[in-house]
């Protein structure tokens, strides 16, 4: 077997594609996966592993605010240190990189820096270089939405979140699921004004209609100014800070402004078409049952199939797929 052909080529280094690459090396199968940034994917580098380390955070946070009334004498003296917490959040994560890097290669995975795109239904090039593979594995994960709206570039995803330096003073969130409402609670218990503003008749949408209405309700308490059927139309920016637009009123002098609208799979730049594989409008690729596609030997897996975009779905479903195939 050449050094650029694989029992397994996984396209996508996030919690799916880390499984099925593990599994199959450990089935003994030559196994590579492709990811042009750290191991990991969202949840490690962007998502449940970082917003949980500013969780816990805002959770002390509310801790120290009630303590008095069970008479422990706690106080809040001063601004929240977001240099030390940032600084400790980055380190936590790099270690969990370094841990990748080093299980992948004592596995024998051979670990391809770059983007992936199709040439063929057996064919993968990252730059000039191409490889070929008995199975290959889509695991690209998604990317948050930024509507098109006019302005839209003023404010920053949850991926911009996570770069933020300082803790801004005047923060507004659009979008009423589950990443808004988190980032909007931490951000208030760590000291921000936070306004939240979503298209829906209520936050959490998805969820049971009293969730909603006991979490809106102690968002209020908390001092979160909650605006339900609210069209954003688009940003602008003044002497005062970022403007959100909107035929209900205008909401003004924002120092960052996070969009949590959605997410969408990471599939534009995988060139699908010149492996025939179908693609929905969304970007979601058809799999059935068995994670297959409508192409032999091409499998998709995680966030782009359109299920839960949950870590423990995709780790399951790569899992489950390395066991079929070896």
């Amino acid at each position: 077997m050449s050094d650029t052909h694989f029992d397994l080529l996984v396209i996508g280094g996030g919690s799916g594609g880390l499984a099925v690459a593990e599994k199959a090396a450990q089935f003994g199968r030559k196994a590579a996966i492709i990811e042009h940034h750290k191991l990991g994917g969202t949840c490690v580098n962007n998502g449940c592993v970082p917003k949980k380390v500013m969780w816990y955070a805002a959770d002390i946070a509310h801790a120290v605010a009630d303590a008095e009334a069970y008479g422990i004498p706690v106080a809040r003296n001063g601004e929240v240190d977001w240099n030390k917490l940032v600084t400790g959040r980055e380190n936590y994560i790099a270690n969990i990189n370094n841990f990748w890097d080093g299980y992948v290669k004592n596995l024998g995975i051979t670990n391809i820096q770059g983007y992936g795109r199709f040439v063929d239904a057996s064919t993968v090039a990252v730059d000039e270089q191409r490889y070929t593979a008995d199975h290959i594995v889509i695991a690209t994960g998604g990317q948050p939405i930024v509507p098109p709206v006019p302005g839209a570039e003023l404010g920053m995803t949850s991926d911009g979140f996570f770069e933020l330096q300082q803790r801004p003073g005047r923060v507004a969130v659009i979008g009423g699921g589950y990443i808004g409402v988190e980032l909007s609670g931490l951000l208030r218990a760590l000291g921000s004004e936070v306004t939240l503003a979503t298209l829906d008749d209520r936050i959490l949408n998805l969820f049971d209609p009293m969730l909603s209405e006991v979490l809106h309700q102690e968002m209020t308490k908390q001092g979160i100014d909650v605006h339900t059927h609210y069209q954003v139309t688009g940003l602008a920016k003044n002497n005062d800070g970022i403007v959100v637009n909107s035929p209900q009123g205008d909401l003004q002098n924002f120092d960052a402004v996070i969009w949590a609208v959605g997410r969408r799979p990471n599939t534009d730049q995988l060139d699908l078409a010149a492996a025939g594989i179908e693609v929905q409008q969304t970007g979601v690729i058809t799999v059935d049952d068995y994670e297959r596609t409508n192409v032999a030997n091409i499998y998709a897996i995680g966030d782009i199939t359109g299920r839960p975009q949950l870590t423990p779905v995709a780790i399951a479903a790569g899992r489950r797929l390395a066991e079929r195939l070896f």
